[in-house]
């Protein structure tokens, strides 16, 4: 049996943000965050001020480099997502709270012109797109009390509390930090076949993880412990085709709107993973064995070497021997 440890701890190299990369996303967020509080400290001096607060997948450290695409004017964009919340605070005796369209547009007006791309009004947030294709989700977040709410532009006001989530995960993963790595790899798999096939739709990364903690196996081994969680994650989904959310609002489905289309598109997509990693554990050559996952990973999964442990082995040996040979007495 080939063992691709080594190969997946090189796919985690590529596909994660390394410090240039964390950095030149950090100078973007903060140029917004600026930019807005410019802005209501001279457009909105009487109103709450907003606070800020980063969430998802960065502050999480499982963000995944994702694989550059091309516009139609042929210019690559690498398409980073980073959430930023804005809280406004209820300031004490007093209800500041405002309809939601009022925040939205408020939070839209203060950053119109940031980027040569005009913002774009979502459900849940602002989404500022920068030139090179990442972009920023601004959602906006009222909070009374220990009450957090999002200003949900078709819901209404909706209980939800990322922060409570962030720290739910980081308590998960600084029990095991392979636990990240398997986010990132179900991410990097994620973005693969959603490049490869535009009509793909795949679960949110915000899913995954739930389903990576709710379904975690470790091992010393990252190609075992990748192996054995997409397994568990098929099972359970397999069983019960749902995924519940583990902090407020706490219970809620985030599968709740698949049509039957999508959910059977992603399970057929999921059996196919864990057919070939079980495939790529059971094949004894590296190369073929890589090859398998590579369906899934596309090529910046490394391509192992056309040999089998045994040959490795042999190879070893020889070169040992061969040093040995060459340096007869001990120095």
């Amino acid at each position: 049996m080939a063992t691709l440890h080594k190969e997946y701890t090189s796919f985690n190299s590529t596909v994660s943000l390394n410090k240039n990369k964390k950095d030149s996303l950090i100078k973007s967020r903060n140029s917004l965050k600026d930019k807005i509080k410019k802005y209501f400290k001279e457009e909105k001096a009487d109103e709450l001020q907003p606070k800020f607060w980063e969430q998802g997948s960065f502050a999480m450290n499982t963000t995944v480099n994702p694989i550059p695409v091309k516009d139609d004017e042929d210019n690559t964009h690498l398409k980073y997502d980073l959430d930023y919340g804005i809280y406004f605070i209820e300031k004490e005796d007093e209800d500041n709270k405002k309809n939601i369209d009022t925040w939205h547009n408020w939070i839209y007006n203060s950053v119109e012109n940031h980027t040569d791309n005009p913002p774009v009004r979502k459900t849940t947030c602002v989404r500022v797109i920068f030139i090179d294709g990442h972009h920023i989700d601004l959602p906006i977040y009222y909070k009374e009390n220990d009450d957090i709410e999002l200003a949900h532009r078709s819901k209404g006001w909706i209980e939800s509390d990322p922060k409570e989530f962030l720290q739910w995960f980081n308590e998960k993963a600084k029990e095991n930090q392979q636990l990240r790595k398997i986010v990132r790899y179900l991410k990097a798999w994620k973005n693969y076949r959603e490049t490869k096939n535009s009509n793909l739709k795949f679960p949110s990364g915000f899913a995954f993880t739930i389903l990576a903690v709710n379904n975690f196996s470790s091992n010393d081994r990252d190609d075992i412990a990748f192996k054995e969680t997409v397994e568990n994650i098929n099972k359970t989904l397999d069983s019960n085709f749902e995924c519940l959310r583990p902090t407020t609002p706490t219970g809620e489905d985030v599968f709740e709107d698949f049509s039957e289309t999508r959910k059977n598109d992603f399970l057929i997509a999921l059996d196919g993973l864990v057919k070939d990693c079980q495939n790529a554990f059971e094949e004894k050559n590296f190369k073929t064995a890589s090859e398998y996952l590579q369906k899934h990973f596309g090529d910046r999964f490394p391509k192992g070497k056309n040999e089998t442990e045994e040959d490795k082995n042999k190879r070893l040996s020889s070169a040992l021997g061969a040093t040995l040979a060459s340096k007869p007495y001990a120095e």
